[in-house]
Formats: structure tokens, C-alpha cells, sequence
């Protein structure tokens, strides 16, 4: 499939288009897990909580794949590259295995933290932030989530352009969006 250059720039304005990270202080960082959280999500969570913008970090991903630090489950992997933080600090969800599965999981630890509404810091990748930050709404609405992308990889805002594997992943992305409004698992949007 080819797109027009308008096509991508609506793909643009879908994926990233507000999302920036303003720098606001919350309870709670959650982060997001995949293969590579550790490598690039972890390190923008770190900075978060040693600039003091939360204190408390929760870490989201029970799926076992192949990471930095050898096969393991997404938390175990992210908790290693935290290991100089105070445990008390970070919290898992442990049994995921998807998005909107981090959030539902991660509802009654957010909740035992913070039963009143609070702030949470959303940390992921830049291109999966829509989709989560949308899920979130959803799942957990009593909550104010913020979101803290990370750009790294071939389908980041200022790479997904350069590469047909970029272009690819973003378009699957934009895919998801319009699959999950459909199905009504999040709320139908206008960028």
C-alpha cells in the first residue's frame, strides 16, 4: 500500500499530534512493558524519578520474551535495570500480556496506591502513546494520565518516514486505532 504524502501526515497528526510531555509532576510513573522497555522506556522513567516528578514507579508486562537481560517476563527485565532505585518505590504488575491487559491488571494496584484520583505519568513509546493513553481514559477514567513517549525505534515521530519497517509499524498502529474505536474498547477521537 502507498500513501499519499497527505495520508502520512494524517498518520502524523494521529500517532503524535499532542502528546508531549509537559513536564507536570504526579503520584505515580507507569511504565509499559515490551522486549525493549528496559533499554529505552526504563531510562525515561528513571529520569522522571530522580528529577522528582513522581515517586513511585510502576512497571506493567508479564510477557516472557527476549530481552537485554536474557528471556524473561517484560517486569522482571525492567525491575533489573531499576535495580539501584529504593524497592519501595517500585511496584509491578506481573501478568499481562497486552495493552489494555496493563491497564485492567495494574487497576487495583493503581487504586490500593491511590484511591483517590491522582496523576500518573505514562511512560511508552511515542507511537504506541495514542492508543494507550486512549485505553487508559477508558479502563481507569477516575485517573489523570499524562503522557511521557519515548521515541526510539524505526516507527518513533521523527523516524517512522525513513523506513519501510517504520512506515509499517506505524500504519498498523493507526490500524489499531480505528479497530479499537469500532470495537468501542476506547473512545472514537478527532485530531
Amino acid at each position: 500500500m502507498r500513501l499519499s504524502e497527505s495520508g502520512i501526515d494524517d498518520i502524523e497528526r494521529v500517532l503524535f499530534s499532542g502528546l508531549e510531555y509537559g513536564e507536570e509532576c504526579a503520584d505515580l510513573i507507569m511504565v509499559l512493558g515490551s522486549k525493549r522497555a528496559c533499554d529505552y522506556r526504563v531510562p525515561k522513567a528513571r529520569e522522571l524519578f530522580l528529577s522528582e516528578k513522581a515517586n513511585r514507579i510502576l512497571l506493567c508486562g508479564g510477557r516472557v520474551q527476549k530481552t537485554t537481560f536474557g528471556e524473561m517476563a517484560e517486569w522482571q527485565a525492567m525491575s533489573m535495570a531499576l535495580n539501584d532505585l529504593p524497592s519501595e518505590s517500585v511496584f509491578f504488575e506481573k501478568d499481562s500480556m497486552y495493552t489494555a491487559a496493563n491497564f485492567e491488571l495494574a487497576k487495583p494496584i493503581i487504586e490500593k496506591m491511590s484511591p483517590e484520583p491522582k496523576r500518573i505519568l505514562l511512560v511508552t513509546a511515542d507511537f504506541h502513546m495514542r492508543r494507550a493513553i486512549l485505553l487508559a481514559h477508558r479502563i481507569l477514567p477516575r485517573y489523570e494520565f499524562l503522557p511521557c513517549p519515548v521515541s526510539k525505534g524505526s516507527a518513533c515521530r521523527d523516524r517512522f518516514r525513513l523506513s519501510q519497517k517504520g512506515m509499517s509499524r506505524a500504519i498498523a498502529e493507526a490500524q489499531k486505532l480505528v479497530m479499537y474505536a469500532k470495537e468501542g474498547l476506547i473512545d472514537d477521537i478527532e485530531i
